[in-house]
């Protein structure tokens, strides 16, 4: 198994970051208000924390805590090129990063881990859809509302694709 080690500094920035980049844009594809979201972000966060106690090293590497920081420290940053633009606009650039970090990730682990592939496609699928999952998008006071909304469907099966997974 794999660890940040195997990596270039390139290559581990993009498995490292694939995670919070994926939890942030199928966040922001749906419309599930402050509730939801601090939902959402909570189980992005329980999915990193749960990580630490993988059986797979390379999850353990990227799911402890430095480099959990780092990925946000880098996620900010990128983040704040995106501050003059619409929220749409955001949401649009972002799944657009979310994606791109995605195939880097899987074209290094790919590469460099290949005895990993199936374990870090399986941990972002799962992550992707656990945020999804977190709550409720639309309805009143939690009455009515989708699990899951056309939104983060369409950023599922694009994370899918990108993962080289079926969707």
């Amino acid at each position: 198994m794999a660890n940040k080690n195997h990596f270039t500094a390139d290559e581990w920035s993009a498995v490292r970051d694939a995670p919070q980049v994926v939890a942030l844009a199928v966040a922001l594809s749906g419309a599930s208000g402050i509730t939801g979201t601090i939902k959402e972000t909570f189980s992005s966060s329980l999915a990193m924390v749960e990580g630490t106690k993988s059986d797979n090293e390379l999850i353990r590497s990227f799911c402890a805590r430095e480099e959990v920081q780092a990925a946000q420290v880098a996620l900010k940053a990128s983040l704040s090129q995106l501050e003059a633009i619409s929220f749409a606009a955001m949401k649009e650039k972002l799944a657009a990063l979310a994606l791109t970090r995605v195939r880097e990730a899987m074209t290094a682990v790919r590469a460099k881990a290949a005895d990993d592939v199936a374990a870090y496609q399986g941990f972002l699928k799962a992550l992707g859809e656990r945020v999804a999952n977190a709550a409720k998008e639309g309805g009143f006071l939690g009455i009515g509302g989708e699990r899951v909304s056309e939104g983060e469907r369409t950023m599922l099966a694009s994370l899918a694709e990108a993962l080289g997974a079926a969707a």
